[in-house]
This record gives structure tokens, sequence and C-alpha cells, in this order.
């Protein structure tokens, strides 16, 4: 990236102005992996037609080649682009008592092309050369989207002091999100190319020896440099919609804080936040089949065992359209208590409770669901959702050992007992919610529709009450977190009635962490730390999501815990004990 910014500020009487502009050039530069001298595979020393005969060593020392695959690269994926952003800013001391953040910013990101125009995108206009049916891959240069210059952006902050104790906050902002490129290769179908050679089917011998080499590759590669697709199975060729009208997606976020110091040390703060974020970035497989597409049971059974067909491009599998599909919500309540460092003690806790939408995705990646035809029927708690977190630190100088309240002679004792630190964190949270699949049904439902199960009762009815693990060691003995009866199959080819995402909540955590510190001063210059830190105290197990695809012939481990989040380093991990020595001067 190249990066070229300038800001100003001026600060007159009751106000402080900020202004800048910057201007950013990436480039992207990305070379396939491609194998033009060929990957082999050897045999060719076993009986015709007869299993479990010949050695395959044998023929790679023989050079008999029964198969060999070549692959180029037409192109190197260069994508650029440019982003410009400007804003406008002032700092408000409105009042003694109110002040005002005004700022307004402008930002444009060029749309998306490559260097020399290698790019692919689908047309669903354009004929097919290969099969002369509506919808093609083609190869055009310039922008694949248009330009959006409208991505004007404001934000306001207040803050006001009722009294010296007492303090309203609240703000609102709007920010866009960059698009960039969602991963590498993007829209870059056709630009390599690779040959596989073997004997035809039912010819025993090999493809070629090594000594005679594998003769002309025989790629097949057109005038403008791509390479279309080869067969006739079209299942395994894509393709990529980047959407020609995209927006600009943006996040709104907005915030209202109230603060109050009830004692000298002591703070209080209780605050909502909010945030949307708005047209997402999200690609949808749009060639698939709608559920609506036939009522005959006959005709279903013929898409069942045959969909290709049947899809609005039946030369295509995937057609990945790359479009503003997403859209998130965020609300929570927040509180917070703050102790400022007295006596030793600093200890904040803050506690949240709140709820996370969106939809069928919980990035800006692919997206799936039940059938892009009602994607409506994906809009649920975000995968991440956490509906009530409480996080507590504490910290603690133990008033023994030298400047302290007792034990301050120094000595042996203070060596050993004095000048000790304790740090606590404690956590505690609801699980991220379970999405329930399913498996083992005995009905048939339209390839490229995806289905859950029915939930036939109320989720307290799902969650078994007074759960308890049984034996831990042993899978087959574990007792199930939920009650697979309470789910049902849809009939054939339908997903009336089917659950919705994340209706629950998964296993929920309960982490300590605590920590005893001291520094031991063995000369004027000289140090020693040392520190012992433990955690998950209690030794609380905090599992993993089960397994949540429900199959009524075999429920298997079906809401059985078979692993524990975390590890040994991280959030939620396992029992764990480090002591560290620290000799410094």
């Amino acid at each position: 990236n190249a990066v070229l910014q300038d800001n100003v500020t001026i600060i007159r009487p009751g106000h402080t102005f900020k202004a800048g502009w910057e201007v950013i050039r990436t480039r992207g530069n990305s070379m396939s992996e491609a194998l033009p001298s060929g990957d082999y595979y050897f045999g060719g020393t076993d009986m015709p037609f007869t299993p479990n005969t010949g050695n395959d060593f044998a023929g790679f020392l023989l050079g008999s080649v029964m198969r060999a695959g070549f692959s180029q690269v037409l192109a190197n994926w260069l994508p650029r682009w440019w982003m410009h952003s400007l804003y406008v800013q002032d700092d408000w001391r409105a009042t003694p008592n109110l002040t005002l953040n005004l700022g307004l910013r402008w930002s444009y990101e060029s749309p998306y092309q490559t260097k020399y125009g290698q790019q692919s995108q689908f047309d669903p206009t354009a004929t097919d050369p290969l099969t002369g049916l509506r919808g093609a891959i083609v190869h055009s240069p310039g922008s694949l989207d248009r330009r959006k210059l409208k991505n004007f952006q404001p934000r306001i902050g207040a803050a006001y002091k009722l009294t010296n104790k007492m303090v309203l906050r609240g703000g609102f902002g709007l920010n866009s999100i960059d698009i960039l490129r969602t991963g590498l290769l993007q829209n870059f179908e056709e630009y390599s190319t690779s040959v596989t050679k073997q004997a035809p089917s039912g010819d025993p011998r090999p493809a070629f020896y090594i000594s005679q080499g594998p003769g002309e590759i025989p790629y097949q590669i057109l005038p403008n440099g791509t390479s279309p697709f080869v067969g006739v199975n079209y299942s395994g060729r894509g393709a990529t919609w980047w959407d020609p009208k995209l927006s600009t997606p943006y996040a709104v976020n907005w915030n209202f804080t109230y603060q109050y110091q009830f004692l000298p040390t002591w703070l209080l703060e209780l605050s909502y936040q909010g945030s949307a974020g708005v047209k997402l970035l999200n690609a949808w497989n749009i060639n698939v089949i709608r559920p609506d597409i036939s009522t005959d049971r006959a005709v279903l059974d013929q898409i069942y065992l045959n969909s290709q067909p049947y899809r609005p491009y039946p030369q295509f599998g995937g057609v990945n359209l790359w479009s503003n599909f997403g859209h998130s919500s965020f609300h929570s309540g927040n509180v917070k208590v703050e102790k400022r460092l007295s006596s030793g003690l600093n200890m904040t806790s803050h506690y949240t409770w709140g709820k996370v939408m969106d939809e069928a995705a919980d990035n800006d990646g692919g997206a799936s669901g039940i059938t892009y035809y009602n994607r409506s029927l994906e809009k649920a708690r975000a995968g991440y959702d956490l509906s009530h977190r409480w996080v507590t630190y504490l910290t603690y100088e133990l008033p023994l050992g030298k400047g302290r309240k007792w034990m301050t002679r120094g000595g042996a004792i203070d060596y050993l007992l004095g000048g000790w630190n304790i740090s606590w964190v404690q956590t505690f949270q609801t699980g991220p919610p379970i999405n329930f699949g399913m498996a083992g049904s005995p009905n048939r439902y339209l390839p490229t529709v995806s289905s859950r199960p029915i939930q036939l009762l109320p989720n307290d009815q799902v969650i078994v009450k007074d759960w308890k693990i049984g034996d831990r060691f042993n899978n087959n003995l574990k007792n199930p977190m939920w009650n697979i009866n309470a789910f049902a199959y849809p009939a054939s080819y339908t997903f009336a009635g089917a659950v919705g995402r994340n209706t629950i909540d998964g296993p929920p955590m309960n982490w300590s962490q605590a920590s005893f510190a001291k520094n031991i001063k063995v000369l004027e210059d000289y140090n020693l730390d040392v520190r012992f830190d433990i955690q998950n105290v209690f030794k609380s197990p905090n599992f993993s999501r089960p397994n949540s695809a429900v199959n009524l012939i075999n429920p298997g481990t079906f809401g059985k815990p078979t692993g524990t989040v975390g590890g040994w380093c991280c959030l939620g991990g396992s029992f764990a004990g480090t002591l560290v020595v620290k000799f410094w001067f």
C-alpha cells in the first residue's frame, strides 16, 4: 500500500477544529500454484483387470505412468483500487457544562477492477458459448460495479455535566465499511487450465513411459487468454457474479451513558449501546432449485435423482452473487462499577445484557440457509451472540511488608511474606447459540434446498433440566443436554415448520484466573520478579458446542459435550499453573 495523508488542527477559544485528508493506493498481487511439468501416478505392473496385484513402486522404477495431471496459470490476479477520505471535526465547549463533538467524514473506494482487465463476471443475459444457454462467464475490462460518491458519514457526541459527580454522555456515528475484496482470486474464473493424461477407460496399459515423455499437452486456451470449462459435468463449473449496482456497506452506532461518582473512589456507569450493519456484503448461491418448483411427487423424485437440469442455469454448478444481502443489529444494556485504587484495592466489574441479530452469515463471506428464495428464514441471533456476560477484574496489594501497613521491618520474613500482590479475573457468560441441523432422515428433500428439523416442544423442554454429564470419559454413557425427542423430521420435499437458526444457548462459561506476584530487590540495582499464575482456579469444565445434528435413527453424540474450549492458554481454558521468575538489573 502507498499512503498519503495530512491533518490540521486549529484551536480557538471554546473550539478545537480538525480536518484531514488521506489517499491510499492498494495493489494486490497473487500468483496461483501450477504444475506445468505435471504430477505422476505410477502403476502398470498389475495383471489386467485383476485387483490386489502389481506394485506401484515397481511402476515407478519402470517409469510407467498410469495418470498424469498438468496445469498452467494464464494470468496473475492483480486487483487495484484507490481509497480517498476527508473529514472535518469540531470539539465545541458550548457551555461550562456542555461539550459537543461534531464531525463529518466522506470516503470513496474505487470499484473493483484488475490491472490488465483480467477478471471474470457472470452475466445472466449473455449466451454461454459451450451450451448456447442463457447465462455465461464474460471477461470484460473495466470496473465490475459503479462509482459510489455519496458516502457522507456524520458523527455527533455530547457530554453534559449535571453536577461535579454526575455526567451524561451520548453519541451517534455512521461509518462506511471498506469493501476491498473478500478473498484471493475474486472473480477470476477461467484464468487457469489443466489437462489429465491417462489411458481410455478399460485400457490397462500405461498412459506413457517417462523415457518417452507425455507428448504434447493439449491445453485449451482462447485468444483472450482464458481457458473454457472442459467436460459435461457442469455441477463442477462455478461462476461469480459481482453485483454491478453494489452499494457501500455501512455501520451505524449510537450510545447513551450515565456516570455517577457515588463515593470518593467509586464510580457507577449505566449505558446503552446499539449498532446496525446495513447493506453488508454477502454471497448467496443463486443457482439453486426453487422450493416450489413442483407439487407432483413423480417430478420431485426425478429432480431428487438428477437435479442439474432443473437449476436456473443448468450449465453451471454454483453461481455466487456478491451483493448487499446482509443486515445486523446489536442492542445492549451495561452496568459498570469501578473502584479506583485506594488502600491497595482496585476493582472493575461490568455486566452486559445484549442481543446480536444477523442474516445467514456472521461475517462478510458466503451465506447459506434453507433457500436463497426466502432469505428472511435466516434472520436470527448471530452465532457469536452472548446474551449475558459479567466480568470482574480485581487487584489487591496485601498489607504486609516494607512500605505497607504491617510487617514493615524488612528482613528475611519480608522476602518471604511481604510485598505480595494478588490479581483475580472472574468471567461468567452464557454460551453462544446453537443451530440445530439434521441427519439420517428417511425422507427425500430437494437438492440445493437445505432443511432443519421441526421443533415440537418449547425451548424450556428441549433443554434437559438439572443436566449432569454422567460418565465424562465415555461418550456412550454421557447424558445429552438436549431432548432429541423434542424434534421431528420434515415431510419429504418440505421445510414448513423448520426450526430457526440459533434458537437456544450453548454451554455457559464460568472461568476464574488468579495471579500472585512480588518484586524482591536483591541489591540496589538488582531485582527478582516472582509470579505464579493460575487459570480455571476451580477446574470448572467449559464445554464446547456439542453435536447439534438431530439424528432420530442414530442419536450418537447429539447434545453430549465431547470437548472444552480454550485449551491451556485461552478464554475458558482448562486448569493450568505457571511459575515465572525473572531476574533483571
